[in-house]
């Protein structure tokens, strides 16, 4: 966790009668984070559970059509209505808060993210595993970008080693208060298994958010982008080095308080210079958080290409499990 200048004068108000005087730190996916002057680690409420909260220090608030506004927060306790400065007219239902984050700080106090590690070790034939992933994100005003990264490494007796690394980056602008966002994407590629030394995908970018709720997340991009491949030495490739495709992608995630949260995230790149050729990836984690901000990370993968390198599967598909810490 980190230091914070902000002051230990936030209220929180539970249904149940309980008083809770906190910092408050951040409201996401529907578990609201506070840090008491006299604990030494954060608490998670469920925010269902809270009646109201009482505040005056700055904040990014987001509502469940994706529109954000910064500035001091007010909640009045008979109307369940979260007010944003002086605009009270203009307030968010209390169970329409999808995001709280705080503002006023440093860009490195506003990231938000996690990272996990996992290896495994056969003795019968000296197989290693090792796994890195990681993801983070910067909610600002109008303003979206995330980064998630994911590393596999195996090494076997008598057979070449093999590694496979994905890095997946968005950044993201709202359009005039509404669900659609326009941006820019870029992801990257590096597969042994597929012989390619470097996919570079770069690209311009529509997206929409039809759900975005404190239990379920469902967004639509859509993208035209410039392809640059670069394969292995010594391998025959069986389409352009550069092409221009279309992109789209599905990114779903639903969440169940303080325990589990499924993430599904897939693309389709269907080629506009290479007629024909589509590739595709699709990533599958579950999460699940046993003891504070911690959690295990079931993962599995696929990387498919119709028209691969001579001699390389089209699939690639793996599994991992992890351990890893979050951050907020």
């Amino acid at each position: 966790m980190y230091a914070s200048s902000r002051l230990n004068t936030d209220i929180v108000f539970m249904k149940n009668g309980d008083k809770i005087t906190c910092e408050i730190r951040s409201l996401d996916q529907g578990q609201l984070t506070i840090k008491q002057d006299y604990a030494n680690s954060t608490v998670v409420l469920d925010w269902d559970k809270v009646d109201h909260i009482e505040t005056h220090q700055p904040f990014v608030i987001v509502d469940s059509k994706g529109n954000a506004s910064s500035g001091a927060l007010s909640e009045s306790p008979d109307k369940r209505i979260v007010s944003v400065g002086e605009d009270e007219k203009n307030g968010i239902a209390h169970g329409d808060v999808v995001s709280i984050q705080q503002t006023g700080e440093t860009f490195i106090h506003r990231l938000r993210g996690n990272i996990d590690l996992g290896t495994s070790f056969a003795q019968s034939n000296s197989q290693k595993n090792l796994t890195l992933q990681s993801d983070l994100t910067y909610q600002a005003t109008t303003h979206y970008f995330s980064l998630s990264s994911s590393t596999q490494f195996t090494s076997q007796q008598k057979t070449n080693n093999t590694s496979e690394t994905t890095v997946k980056s968005e950044y993201f602008k709202q359009l005039r208060n509404s669900n659609w966002y326009s941006g820019a994407i870029a992801n990257f590629l590096s597969s042994s298994e597929q012989q390619i030394d470097l996919r570079t995908t770069l690209g311009a970018a529509l997206a929409v958010r039809p759900i975005y709720t404190n239990k379920t997340n469902l967004s639509f991009i859509g993208a035209l982008a410039y392809t640059n491949e670069k394969d292995a030495s010594n391998t025959i490739s069986r389409t352009s080095t550069n092409s221009f495709d279309a992109a789209a992608a599905v990114q779903y995630a639903t969440f169940r308080f303080d325990s589990t949260s499924f993430d599904t995230t897939l693309w389709v790149y269907p080629s506009l210079t290479s007629p024909g050729r589509v590739r595709m990836t699709l990533n599958q984690d579950i999460y699940f958080k046993f003891y504070r901000d911690f959690y295990f990370r079931a993962s599995f993968y696929d990387n498919y290409d119709n028209r691969p390198v001579v001699g390389a599967p089209s699939n690639n598909l793996g599994m991992s499990s992890t351990v890893g810490w979050s951050f907020r």
